[in-house]
């Protein structure tokens, strides 16, 4: 993405409708990416409103699942304390974020396509904070207020499918109609927190009957 560059694209530009990981999306995917429609004589126009990219960026997709999995082999190692579990995975999201900040200097940090150094960076926050509810939950056995928190973990699945595939922001406006004109910016906000507590509640339905979703 850095050094690479072929019809334009590429090249260290990192730009939504410029970057390499944008070019290898339109190459492969052509007319069945999103939003793309045909031209009627052999070409594909390509929406200008669309740019998560796919294949290129599955990759560091990867990346990012492995992390989860080394993780977890961490976590399971019976040879190891609980506290040294947790000295790991802090030291190991202490190294994993600062080797993300450092490479962002050249290669940028972008969630929306998912470039190595936002791999790294979010793979390290994500580590850190698992070696302190993992300090404070299992080695101070400090649990007392953080159950909720089950409820998320144990269908995180069923949580992410929720978020994609049903458009509760509907119905969230439904009922705060009206607001965004006396509290800004901050109505997105509390958009975002409505459909969160919606799918709280749908998860929580769920945990009471004992239906997890599992791969």
């Amino acid at each position: 993405m850095e050094f690479v560059m072929i019809d334009g694209y590429g090249g260290g530009d990192y730009t939504a409708g410029a970057n390499f990981a944008e070019w290898v999306d339109r190459m492969c995917l052509g007319r069945f990416r999103d939003g793309a429609v045909s031209d009627g004589a052999g070409g594909v126009v390509f929406a200008s409103w669309y740019n998560y990219t796919w294949v290129w960026s599955s990759l560091t997709f990867a990346v990012t699942v492995m992390l989860g999995v080394f993780a977890g082999k961490v976590l399971r190692n019976g040879s190891m304390s609980r506290g040294q579990k947790a000295l790991a995975l802090a030291l190991g999201g202490a190294a994993l974020t600062v080797a993300g900040l450092a490479l962002g200097v050249w290669h940028p940090i972008i969630k929306r396509i998912w470039t190595a150094s936002m791999t790294l960076f979010s793979g390290g926050l994500c580590w850190l904070l698992m070696a302190a509810f993992y300090y404070v939950i299992d080695c101070l056995g400090i649990k007392k207020g953080l159950g909720w928190l089950k409820v998320y973990g144990m269908n995180s699945i069923a949580a992410y499918m929720l978020l994609c595939c049903v458009n509760f922001r509907c119905v969230a406006e439904s009922f705060l109609y009206g607001l965004a004109q006396y509290i800004g910016a901050w109505y997105e906000v509390l958009v975002a927190a409505f459909c969160a507590g919606i799918i709280y509640l749908i998860l929580l339905l769920m945990y009471r009957q004992r239906v997890f979703l599992k791969v």
